[in-house]
C-alpha cells in the first residue's frame, strides 16, 4: 500500500469516523431536544396545574368570603328586624287594655306567690286594680308598663314582674322565629 492509498485509506476512514461522529452528535441532539422538549411540556403541564390550583383556591377563598359577608348581612338584617318587630310589638301592647283586661289583670296578679309585697309598680291606670288586688303595698305609677305589675317584698329579695312587656320578652324567642318565617314567605310570593 502505497502513500496515495494511506492518505485515501485514511481521508475514507476519517470521513466515515467524522460521519459517524456527526450522526452520533445529531442523534444525541435530537435525543437532548427530545428531552429538554418533553420536561418543558411536563413543566408547561406542572404550570397550568398550580394555575389551575391556584384559581381554583383564590375562587373558593371568594366564594368562602363572599358567603360568609352574605351571612353577616342577612344576621345584621334579621337583627334589625328582630328589633322593629319587638319595638311594634311593645308599641301594641296597650290595645290589650281592652273591655276583658280587669278580669286579665285579675288572673296576673292571681299568678304572684301568697308574699307580703312591699311594693307594686303598675300603669297609671291601673292604681285601682292593683289597691283591689294588693291591699297594703306602696303603689308606684310606671308609664313604662303597658299592663300588668311588677312587686317585690321589703327586703327586695324576691321580685316578680308579670307585665305585658316581660311577658312578651319572654315569649320573644318563640314568637320571633315565626314571624320571620312569614315574612320570608311574604317576601317570596312577591319577589
Amino acid at each position: 500500500m502505497g502513500s496515495k492509498e494511506l492518505i485515501e485509506s485514511l481521508r475514507k476512514t476519517s470521513e466515515e469516523k467524522i460521519k459517524q461522529v456527526w450522526k452520533d452528535a445529531e442523534n444525541d441532539g435530537a435525543a437532548v431536544r427530545s428531552e429538554v422538549a418533553r420536561k418543558l411540556a411536563q413543566l408547561r403541564e406542572n404550570c397550568a396545574r398550580k394555575e389551575s390550583l391556584a384559581v381554583t383556591n383564590a375562587q373558593i377563598a371568594a366564594v368562602s368570603d363572599a358567603n360568609n359577608r352574605s351571612r353577616a348581612v342577612l344576621l345584621a338584617t334579621e337583627r334589625a328586624l328582630s328589633e322593629r318587630l319587638m319595638s311594634l310589638g311593645r308599641s301594641i301592647l296597650p290595645q290589650l287594655r281592652n273591655a276583658a283586661y280587669e278580669e286579665i289583670f285579675g288572673k296576673l296578679a292571681q299568678e304572684l306567690p301568697s308574699l307580703p309585697w312591699k311594693t307594686v309598680r303598675v300603669n297609671p291606670a291601673d292604681i285601682g286594680l292593683a289597691k283591689k288586688y294588693l291591699n297594703g303595698a306602696e303603689i308606684i305609677q310606671d308609664n313604662s308598663i303597658s299592663g300588668g305589675l311588677d312587686v317585690m317584698t321589703g327586703e327586695g329579695k324576691i321580685r316578680v314582674i308579670n307585665t305585658f312587656e316581660k311577658r312578651l320578652e319572654r315569649a320573644w324567642v318563640d314568637i320571633l322565629p315565626e314571624l320571620l318565617k312569614d315574612i320570608r314567605l311574604v317576601l317570596d310570593r312577591t319577589s
